[in-house]
């Protein structure tokens, strides 16, 4: 066979590959969030990216072999309309006579049946059968040809997979853990803190800390837990590192690991986050489930290729005895992992999958039997199509699924959304989706919201919201009813503008304020009940004080303006309120360090600063972007996170302050030199790998890594630390 008869045979073949699913946009996406890390990162807004690459690897048996590799880039302008509108919203009653979404008897093994879905408005409907799946993604495919740039949020605290998947990557080798004795930890500087509050449980540090007061993660919504890579329990602290549980007895103000999980199932998993709740262990594993299929098609050759495609796990965990915990269950759905939740004993996994067609006709596809080969699987069950939402999306899905922990074999519910990719905001009653759409210089930002029952998820409605949402917490619900701020431009004079909308249960538009701070964009976010706070930035830091109690007359009352700008805001009681952000060059712009503020908000209509602290020698931190590696805590009078240094002298280190009433005070400053979350040679760590928690009188710096443990009462001396190995 000649040299072009053999090329022809291999670029025929790659014409027709399958894009593995590991290089598809949503995976594209997540490595694009993944090497984020730059010299000074942006705020949390929604960013376009339109640089998808696909490869295929052929083997021609027999014959010869080769790779071709396929690339397709290019960006679009999706149309959207303009205003706030509330989307029409009905239930469709009609039956499709293609694909009947009925499931043959077994197949919604371990899935309960549900109560008919509902559409959100017009933005998602219901499908009728797999045959109008089957028409959306064909109509979406050749959408994307031409627009195939996708909508990622960047730092997203939704995210909240990110940090984990990003420390994990590139450590997926067996690890056995060997407990170090006490080491000398250099480089720490201990300064005693005035106005360190009282502990509040009086419980002797000698008996079990369980009855100690001790930190969580830090939250987006108060009522729902968030996974993440260290959790503790008061007793213990639960680690992930290199795909394995390390848990680590600290009772008694020891440091001492006593039991360990061999996550791991597959050469290719990655143990990404975790719940603990009580005696149960919750753990998000992903992995690549790859394969050598055959190409059918006339041809004289056998043609064969790699296909492989993203599966997300919940294992649960007996830990009642932590020294021997116990495999209770497992549930498993397509798709890499975006985010979860946690409300009670249920879990939300949400997670993204691209859906291709099959090679069949669109006869045999849409038929029960073989929906499988292409619907997406969860818990070895394609999703009934009676439980797909069709948006404008073509083959991107996000799917969601509930599982109680107390039966953690078995799915509650599930949902399908074929859409662009969305950000997530969840409350204790319900999960909005939210979208950007760009028109020339018009933008919108789509939003769907789902009730959470039991387990049970169900749309309510969708609407459309002038500017696009900048900031994690510019999104809020309280007591059923949404708040939203936006960022956008004044279609007059083309200047940025922002915006603030209040919709009621079903979201309806009660009131409205828009035009706010022309000319600046929201850089940072908070809501407390009645009030909404809000940062914007040019070259100084207006901070916002906004009166939400008359839902239908939202008012500004206060407006502060001081240099620089919050990136990440957090109430510090009820009348104070804390900002993170950089300190600027008021002429230039220019970033001249970290800068952290307190800020009283007693009086909403005299907003004052009481004091800023600005640390020249660092110029990022991950804290700005991921609210969960704070430590922030009123009660206890700690605020703790890692910061970073770049120049000649590149550097680490987790700072922990008090508040002393007038001014920030340091406890402790530790530099960072481990190898945590590091993927490289760099001298400076990774401030995404490490977290600050305390238990009664001892405060614990947790990486991948090691633990470091100090005592509160003696000026935070360093107790002892270990090492995973």
């Amino acid at each position: 066979m000649s040299e072009k008869e053999i090329l022809d045979k291999i670029e025929k073949s790659a014409a027709q590959e399958k894009i593995p699913e590991s290089i598809e946009p949503e995976q594209i996406k997540r490595k694009l969030k993944e090497n984020q890390k730059n010299k000074v990162k942006r705020r949390s807004g929604i960013t376009y990216y339109g640089a998808v690459a696909a490869a295929a690897l052929v083997l021609v048996i027999g014959a010869a072999g080769g790779i071709h590799a396929v690339t397709g880039g290019g960006t679009g302008l999706m149309t959207a309309p303009v205003g706030i509108e509330k989307a029409a919203s009905g239930q469709k009653s009609d039956e499709g006579s293609e694909g009947s979404s009925e499931l043959k008897d077994g197949a919604t093994a371990g899935v309960e049946k549900n109560a008919q879905k509902k559409d959100a408005g017009s933005l998602y409907t219901v499908a009728k059968n797999y045959g109008e799946v089957y028409d959306a993604i064909c109509s979406g495919s050749g959408q994307e040809k031409e627009a195939d740039g996708i909508a990622i949020a960047e730092g997203d605290g939704s995210d909240s997979g990110n940090v984990a998947t990003y420390i994990m990557d590139d450590t997926s080798d067996t690890l056995g853990a060997v407990v170090d004795g006490g080491e000398e930890v250099g480089g720490t500087q201990m300064i005693k803190g005035a106005g360190m509050q009282e502990e509040q449980a009086a419980a002797d540090t000698s008996s079990d800390t369980a009855k100690q007061r001790y930190s969580g993660t830090n939250l987006q919504t108060e009522g729902v837990d968030e996974s993440d890579f260290v959790k503790t329990d008061g007793s213990y602290i639960y680690t992930v590192s290199r795909n394995e549980i390390i848990i680590t007895d600290i009772q008694k103000k020891t440091l001492k690991q006593i039991g360990k999980i061999q996550i791991s199932e597959d050469s290719s998993d990655r143990v990404l986050e975790m719940y603990v709740d009580g005696q149960t262990l919750s753990v998000i594993v992903e992995n690549e489930n790859t394969g050598l299929e055959k190409q059918t098609g006339d041809t004289e050759d056998c043609l064969y290729y790699f296909s492989d495609g993203t599966q997300t796990r919940v294992l649960t965990y007996d830990i009642s005895n932590p020294e021997n915990p116990v495999k209770k269950g497992c549930v498993k759905q397509d798709g890499s992992y975006q985010t979860s939740r946690k409300t009670g004993n249920m879990i939300y996994l949400f997670t993204n999958k691209r859906v291709s067609l099959p090679e069949q006709t669109k006869e045999e596809a849409v038929t029960d039997e073989n929906a499988g080969g292409w619907i997406p699987l969860v818990n070895d069950t394609a999703v009934a199509a009676e439980d797909i939402y069709i948006g404008d999306g073509g083959s991107n899905s996000l799917l969601v699924s509930s599982v109680d922990v107390k039966k953690p074999d078995q799915i509650v519910d599930n949902t399908m959304i074929l859409s662009q990719y969305v950000d997530i905001y969840v409350s204790e009653s319900a999960f909005y989706l939210y979208q950007r759409k760009e028109y020339w210089d018009d933008v919108v930002t789509q939003i769907a919201k789902f009730d959470l029952s039991d387990g049970k998820m169900n749309a309510v409605g969708a609407v459309s919201a002038n500017g696009r949402v900048t900031d994690t917490f510019a999104v809020n619900e309280c007591e059923g009813k949404l708040r939203v701020l936006t960022s956008g431009q004044n279609a007059v004079s083309g200047e940025a503008e922002n915006n603030l909308y209040l919709f009621d249960e079903n979201l309806n538009l009660t009131g409205k304020i828009e035009g706010l701070a022309q000319g600046e964009e929201i850089y940072a976010a908070r809501y407390l009940g009645n009030m909404a706070y809000f940062v914007t930035y040019r070259n100084t830091d207006p901070l916002f004080a906004v009166d939400l109690s008359d839902d239908k007359n939202p008012k500004v009352l206060g407006e502060l303006k001081i240099s620089g700008f919050s990136e990440y805001l957090h109430f510090w009681g009820e009348d104070k309120l804390v900002g993170i952000g950089y300190e600027t060059d008021e002429k230039t712009g220019e970033h001249t360090g970290i800068k952290i503020t307190m800020f009283d908000i007693s009086d909403s209509s005299s907003l004052k600063e009481m004091n800023s602290l600005v640390l020249k020698d660092y110029n990022y931190s991950e804290a700005l972007y991921n609210y969960k590696c704070v430590l922030a805590d009123a009660e206890e009078n700690l605020l703790g996170f890692a910061l970073q240094s770049y120049g000649d002298e590149e550097s680490a280190a987790y700072l922990l302050l008090s508040w002393n009433g007038e001014k920030f005070e340091t406890l402790l400053s530790q530099n960072l030199t481990d190898q945590a979350g590091k993927q490289d040679a760099s001298k400076g760590a990774d401030t995404s790998a490490y977290r600050g928690i305390y238990v009664g009188d001892m405060f614990y710096i947790v990486s991948t890594e090691t633990i470091t443990s100090y005592d509160r009462t003696q000026e935070y001396c360093v107790k002892k630390s270990i090492s995973f190995r």
